[in-house]
């Protein structure tokens, strides 16, 4: 007798998250403004000196303003900032169009040697094909010591270099030999001159890129005798170079000719020209400088708009934003700028000739949008008046009272219990509050809470096309609309777009970062990508801001589950699963009311932490995510040996969901192991049984084929086995 029988493992299918112009030019900011992105450092003698053809691609983005060990009169302002916005754009759809899953970021403390070296000398040469492209971004302080150069992770230690700093030439050897992509670039902001070595200056850190291979783009802050600046007042604060590197990559360097695409040249010739231009006219002098040998052609951006086809010098200009109001939030083309206060205006050069759209939203107040020309090498000024209270037409507003009475089965005094009442809600009923919701927005196409409203009511309705539709309307309506972000963002996850859906996501928490909600979906957003760490990365952050908060329990505990079963190194995979386990009964314990009325009417207010009624029917999901949740605890007990905790668990799948065919096969397995371990026919026949019943249920699974071979072995097994 096979005392072994083995199964594949039951991948666990999880939930998807269901709900759900122009006027006067005006001077340009003084150039006390401007300061130098630099430390001062003193020189010793010998001191060394159309978007189909889009590869796919891969980067690193580090930004470094703060250090552990260092004077903070040595610190930067705007590494770190400019770093989350390079990581923005490099996945938006508009700008570097790479997966979200693709780019990773260490910002501030997160970018220790380790998590360097780890970065760039594991994960981008074991992810990057030949067809690919790599992009390595690192705002922070170069230094030289004992003519070689480093740059300096946030846990640097300035008295040793050598053993606590990156040394650039590793650098080049690590994306010229180990990193196979055929399109490779290396951005750099770190000509910071200082007192971290006595050696180190501008000079000789210019010098140190100047020997790195040639076999890639190198695209550097400065050129040598220069130093690297950052100003305050560049839109919300920027390094110069960080800045236009956005805007080129946003479109802003497509040019001659424009095609949708920004190549390698396009952006090398944008952002050389515009930092120059902008230094200059601030009495300073910054140019960066280009090196290797690279195809001009090498695509690096996605431009979703064509303005003429003029060289970069002649077609562009700068816009000046001005407010009445704090905390403004502005969009340019629908493009986040930052938060705009009414006496810091934001300063927006390099932007392409044409008709550009500007949006200011606060939250209560209606937006105010101006289109405004710019023209070839002027300055243009626009001010945004945020004026009335957000307001809606009373037709409009009433219609959209009668559609939430029907969507949400609530009555005049909104006694809870009315809301489900008559159990699940009526198709009739939707139908009838879709139709109210559509002529709200006849009535009052601005209304943004109509669209929000229509959209739950298609997806309860089982039309996602047309919830997609409307959730896109309610965030193009109201930007700062943060909710309606994140549902739209549910919905994306739910019809297999969680590219978009994280797009959303990274703008809602830009938006409040202290959203947890966000977070949390963000979380599910990466499960779905099948990137785990980054999807734990995101719970933590979510349940820092809310331990309540379920849902991020749920998805870390999957993540945690599924990488155990992808660490490579088993001795790794006990304590992920002790983790995923931990998570999970967090989850359950977070959602476990007493009784089943209390599981329908607790969970409904409850609901993903969206809020109080931001879905009809939540007792489903209820159901089905603590099914899963029992099913994540008995295969991680599964794998940690403990067999009669993970039958347990089974069961308690099996009786939130009788149907559930995963179940009945991971039940099935339990059995097959109590049965190699004990050797009793009992377990050998509750194993043949659970296997029959998954092959009952649905025969067209996968894994109907192990269950039909383990079947037929424990046929062969019980036949030799006395009753």
């Amino acid at each position: 007798m096979n005392s072994a029988l083995r199964i594949a493992e039951a991948t666990l299918i999880s939930v998807l998250l269901a709900a759900g112009a122009g006027g006067q030019p005006r001077p340009n900011p003084g150039a006390e403004q401007v300061k130098e992105r630099d430390l001062r450092l003193r020189r010793l003698p010998g001191a060394g000196g159309a978007t189909a053809g889009v590869p796919r691609g891969y980067a690193l983005v580090v930004g470094i303003g703060k250090y552990r060990n260092l004077d903070p009169s040595e610190n930067l302002r705007f590494p770190e900032s400019d770093a989350d916005a390079v990581y923005r754009v490099l996945i938006g759809q508009q700008g570097g169009a790479f997966p979200a899953e693709n780019v990773h970021r260490l910002i501030g403390p997160q970018a220790t040697l380790e998590n360097l070296r780890r970065e760039l000398e594991e994960w981008l040469p074991s992810v990057a094909t030949e067809a690919d492209r790599v992009v390595v971004y690192f705002a922070g302080h170069g230094l030289v010591k004992g003519s070689r150069g480093y740059i300096a992770p946030w846990d640097v230690d300035p008295a040793a270099p050598d053993r606590t700093a990156y040394p650039m030439d590793t650098l080049g050897k690590v994306l010229a030999e180990k990193v196979r992509a055929r399109w490779k670039v290396l951005l750099t902001d770190a000509c910071h001159s200082g007192k971290i070595t006595p050696e180190t200056t501008d000079d000789a850190v210019d010098a140190q890129f100047g020997q790195l291979p040639k076999t890639f783009l190198t695209l550097t802050a400065t050129r040598e005798r220069e130093k690297s600046y950052e100003d305050p007042a560049l839109a919300t604060g920027f390094g110069l170079f960080s800045y236009f590197l956005v805007q080129g990559l946003q479109g802003n360097a497509d040019s001659s000719p424009c095609d949708g695409l920004v190549t390698a040249d396009e952006l090398v010739e944008y952002v050389r020209g515009e930092v120059k231009r902008y230094a200059r006219q601030r009495g300073v002098a910054q140019t960066p400088t280009e090196r290797g040998d690279f195809d001009p052609n090498m695509v690096l951006g996605v431009s979703l708009k064509c303005g003429a086809a003029a060289p970069p010098a002649e077609s562009l200009g700068t816009l000046v934003i001005e407010t009445n109001m704090d905390a403004v939030e502005v969009y340019l083309d629908d493009q986040p700028v930052g938060t705009v206060n009414k006496d810091k205006p934001l300063s927006i050069p390099g932007l392409a000739t044409g008709l550009h759209t500007v949006k200011g939203v606060r939250k209560g107040y209606e937006p105010d949008t101006k289109e405004v020309m710019i023209v070839p090498g002027q300055q243009r000024s626009v001010t945004l008046r945020i004026q009335y209270a957000r307001e809606y037409k009373r037709s409009s507003i009433d219609l959209v009272e009668r559609g939430e009475k029907l969507l949400f089965k609530r009555t005049s005094t909104f006694n809870p219990l009315a809301a489900y009442a008559s159990g699940k809600q009526s198709e009739k009923d939707l139908r009838q509050a879709r139709e109210l919701f559509s002529k709200a927005l006849g009535e009052d196409s601005r209304h943004g809470k109509a669209a929000f409203d229509l959209a739950l009511t298609h997806q309860l309705l089982s039309e996602p096309k047309e919830a997609l539709s409307a959730f896109r309307r309610a965030v193009e309506t109201e930007p700062d609309y943060v909710e309606a972000r994140v549902q739209y963002a549910g919905a994306l996850i739910e019809e297999g777009d969680p590219d978009e859906a994280i797009r959303q996501l990274t703008e809602a928490v830009r938006l409040e970062p202290g959203n947890d909600v966000s977070l949390s979906h963000l979380s599910r957003a990466f499960l779905d990508k099948g990137v785990w760490d980054r999807a734990i990365e995101a719970a933590d952050k979510a349940i820092a801001l809310k331990p309540g908060n379920d849902q991020a329990r749920l998805w870390k505990a999957d993540a945690l589950r599924r990488a155990a079963a992808a660490q490579k190194d088993r001795s790794a995979r006990p304590a992920l699963y002790a983790r995923a386990v931990e998570n999970y009964r967090d989850y359950l314990n977070l959602t476990n009311f007493s009784t089943p009325a209390h599981e329908k009417l607790a969970y409904y207010f409850i609901g993903f932490g969206l809020g109080s009624r931001r879905h009809a029917d939540r007792q489903v999901s209820y159901a089905y995510q603590r099914s899963l949740a029992y099913l994540g605890l008995c295969d991680c007990e599964q794998k940690l040996g403990n067999l009669l905790r993970a039958e347990e668990y089974c069961q308690r799948a099996v009786r939130y969901d009788s149907q559930d065919a995963i179940a009945y096969f991971m039940l099935g397995s339990v059995y097959r192991d109590l049965f190699n371990r004990l050797r009793s026919r009992d377990y050998a026949v509750a194993a043949r049984a659970n296997y029959a019943k998954m092959i009952q249920i649905n025969p067209d699974l996968e894994l109907a084929r192990n269950a039909k071979d383990y079947l037929e072995q424990f046929d062969v097994i019980l036949a030799k086995m006395p009753r």
